[in-house]
């Protein structure tokens, strides 16, 4: 049988003409990825003004909370505009999470120069007012640095500024166990608020041990540094 399918031979013509394509694709590519370098440059910040924490995705006023300090007096955030705040929740009766934390922060405090120190206020809320008292708070703080204060309030305004803030605890009772024997699970994350009274970041309780990288967040909100143009849309679960 006879085949009606012909084969031509190639030439140097049709070579010629598949080396011009690869030639020109090639150089397409090249000419794309520049691009996106550039655009990459141009659009994002530098590497020095990114940040360790996890940026709020818009940042906003932060949530003014009415509480009460160690000393039984009345304390608002809104009383420390122009300081960077970091600030916690949990209880006095914690056994680990709270004392690490408050522990890490302890270290990050004392790692700033002395004159950024007296920019930066770490507080510590709790949310377990029924056992932690003002004067309990008293004294409970000084085990980490006579620089930070405990904030203590009513259940409503524990639980509007806990709400503010995405956070959240539950009261744990042990079966068998009387109603005052309880322990409470609760969000670990540190809160940043900048000087100008933005929720800016947030870290998980380990990110805490990167002394230097929470540092210089804390430099750099001090300094003013832009935050980048978007914002981390990662998603973390931190309740113990």
């Amino acid at each position: 049988m006879s085949s009606h399918l012909q084969s031509y031979p190639l030439t140097r013509r049709h070579f010629g003409v598949r080396n011009t394509v690869i030639a020109c694709a090639f150089v397409l590519v090249l000419a794309v990825a520049a691009g996106l370098l550039f655009v990459r440059k141009a659009g994002q910040p530098l590497t020095s003004e990114a940040f360790y924490g996890e940026l709020m995705t818009s940042p906003k006023a932060a949530y003014d909370f009415h509480l009460s300090d160690q000393d039984g007096k009345p304390f608002r955030l809104g009383q420390l505009r122009g300081k960077v705040v970091l600030f916690t929740f949990g209880y006095t009766h914690c056994p680990d999470v709270c004392p690490s934390t408050l522990s890490d922060l302890a270290q990050i405090y004392r790692s700033l120069p002395e004159d950024d120190r007296a920019r930066v206020q770490i507080l510590f809320i709790s949310v377990d007012p029924r056992r932690d008292q003002p004067d309990l708070l008293k004294k409970y703080m000084p085990y980490f640095d006579p620089a930070f204060i405990g904030l203590t309030g009513s259940a409503d305004e524990i639980d509007e500024t806990v709400a503010a803030y995405g956070a959240a605890y539950t009261l744990v009772r042990p079966q068998g166990k009387t109603s005052d024997v309880y322990y409470v699970n609760h969000s670990s994350f540190t809160y940043l608020v900048s000087p100008d009274g933005k929720w800016e970041l947030r870290y998980l309780y380990t990110q805490l041990k990167n002394t230097k990288e929470v540092v210089a967040d804390i430099e750099k909100c001090l300094a003013g540094i832009a935050r980048p143009a978007t914002a981390s849309r990662r998603s973390r679960s931190a309740v113990l």
